[in-house]
């Protein structure tokens, strides 16, 4: 039998059981994301009936949650991972942190178990999750003065491009709009009761992101492609001012 990935037994903690010769008949779809604001997973075998899923809402630690709550729903479920036909997860935008180590659990359990990975935007998670029937305007938390922001039609399709705005621009797009946002509380304090329709979600249902990504799936032909992140912008960071000292004759950046 071929050796275990170390992923695995040190992240997941699989024993030889459990951890099931990978075969053609395999039919789960498992989808995890730490994005936003905590972790979500789920697991459906739409072949067996079992389906299960885990929401944690969570500023911190989601590295050290995340794979413990994808464990979880995969015991429940009685699913092993060798019945895993493809991941799903969100390629963007959302935490800068939260996505990078979402995006790369995603990756890796894909190349561990060799089935495809699955990239769904945040943003239709999101509009999804709120289901307005109506058009709509997704607003996410960036941590920042200004947010994230992405329009959609009452189809549930995007109109134009994502982008950042601050409280003033986002009053005026929503106009017309319900707004689904993950950042309910402080658009509420910031708009002082402009808002006609706002759709508080701090947090998605997991099995929504793994329904669009099943659809995504099969609407590529079972082929999906490079998931890469999608940031909207990049991290804080700051170049230091202190001179650098030089070490024979090479100077330190």
């Amino acid at each position: 039998m071929a050796t275990k990935p170390r992923f695995f037994r040190v992240c997941l903690d699989l024993n030889s059981t459990r951890y099931a010769a990978l075969s053609d008949a395999r039919s789960a779809i498992l989808a995890f994301d730490s994005a936003l604001g905590g972790c979500i997973a789920a697991v459906l075998d739409p072949a067996l009936g079992k389906t299960a899923s885990r929401v944690l809402e969570t500023d911190r630690a989601q590295a050290s949650k995340l794979m413990p709550m994808v464990q979880e729903v995969m015991e429940e479920a009685g699913i092993s991972f060798g019945d895993v036909s493809f991941i799903v997860t969100t390629n963007g935008p959302g935490s800068f942190t939260g996505l990078r180590i979402g995006l790369s659990a995603a990756r890796a359990m894909a190349l561990a178990l060799s089935v495809p990975l699955q990239g769904v935007s945040t943003f239709a998670a999101m509009q999804a999750s709120c289901d307005p029937k109506a058009p709509s305007l997704v607003v996410l938390e960036s941590k920042r003065k200004d947010y994230y922001v992405q329009a959609f039609d009452g189809a549930g399709g995007m109109e134009g491009e994502p982008f950042c705005a601050e409280i003033e621009e986002i009053i005026e797009k929503a106009k017309g709009r319900i707004v689904c946002s993950d950042a309910g509380a402080r658009l509420k304090a910031e708009g002082a009761g402009a808002f006609a329709s706002l759709i508080d979600r701090q947090l998605y249902d997991p099995l929504i992101l793994l329904k669009l990504g099943e659809k995504a799936f099969q609407a590529a032909g079972g082929a999906a492609g490079p998931v890469e992140p999608f940031y909207m912008r990049g991290a804080d960071v700051s170049v230091s001012k202190k001179v650098q000292r030089e070490i024979t004759g090479f100077p330190l950046q």
